[in-house]
């Protein structure tokens, strides 16, 4: 029997704050941009909250937002990070159409799987028939559309052991995927544990959170609660001496698209 290993499925919405790990030295951008994007497309297709924390150049975090809200969710930046949050209660998403790298590819596909009609990607680099076969052997249901890519809703029948040669990108969908599909197994997750410690291990900890957050907010309502008893005790920060310039000055919220928080 092939050897293998299980990969976390969501029980439950995607709720929490992490922190995500960067790459290790000398590591391509483009990984810190897939691996940010992944956590914040955990709290989309699951119907869920993530607040995402990563010590990432502006510009990577803006095309991220973006693209996040692309897919119909709500996206704020805020001090306290970014945040992704589904507009349906279910985690489904609105149908979308878009242009991408190769290294985001795959997660996009992954949450075109959890929309409401098919999806249209289109690849900004690399041929759109190796695109297809990925995504097939990932066990999403594609199709090549001239130089774009159509993927329908669901999954394809079946479920075998998923194969990565190596690649990280398809280790990190395959992580989206078992977030939607239990008993999901991949081969292994090496290309991910050498290339970004530690993300798994916060991975998991992130889908048993469960923590209840507020889009553009870092605290979870314990967090309120203790802030309650300070304020009750007289042992707030304004209790204690002035506040530092950055808590008493108006931060700014950017949101992914327009439109209000989801009801």
């Amino acid at each position: 029997m092939t050897a293998s290993v299980s990969l976390p499925f969501a029980s439950i919405p995607v709720r929490g704050r992490i922190s995500v790990p960067l790459p290790v030295r000398g590591a391509s951008c483009r990984l810190a941009e897939a691996a940010l994007t992944t956590v914040l497309l955990a709290g989309a297709v699951t119907g869920g909250t993530v607040l995402a924390r990563a010590p990432l150049p502006q510009p990577i975090v803006g095309r991220v937002r973006c693209s996040i809200a692309e897919t119909g969710a709500y996206v704020v930046s805020s001090a306290a990070g970014l945040t992704a949050t589904s507009r349906a209660t279910g985690g489904e998403l609105a149908t979308f159409r878009c242009t991408l790298p190769a290294h985001l590819l795959a997660l996009y596909a992954v949450a075109a799987a959890r929309a409401s009609d098919e999806c249209t990607i289109t690849p900004s680099e690399g041929g759109t028939a190796d695109a297809v076969a990925a995504f097939v052997r990932l066990g999403l249901r594609a199709r090549g559309d001239g130089r774009s890519v159509v993927i329908e809703p669901g999954f394809a029948g079946g479920q075998g052991i998923l194969e990565h040669d190596g690649d990280i990108y398809t280790v990190l969908a395959a992580l989206l995927i078992a977030l939607l599909r239990s008993d999901t197994r991949i081969v292994d997750t090496v290309p991910l544990d050498e290339q970004i410690p530690n993300f798994v291990t916060r991975w998991s900890a992130l889908l048993v959170a469960d923590e209840f957050l507020l889009p553009g907010s870092g605290l979870a309502p314990s967090d309120y609660l203790r802030t309650a008893k300070n304020v009750e005790a007289g042992t707030t920060p304004a209790s204690r001496s002035a506040a530092a310039p950055d808590d008493a000055s108006p931060r700014r919220e950017h949101h992914g698209r327009q439109g209000g928080p989801p009801t």
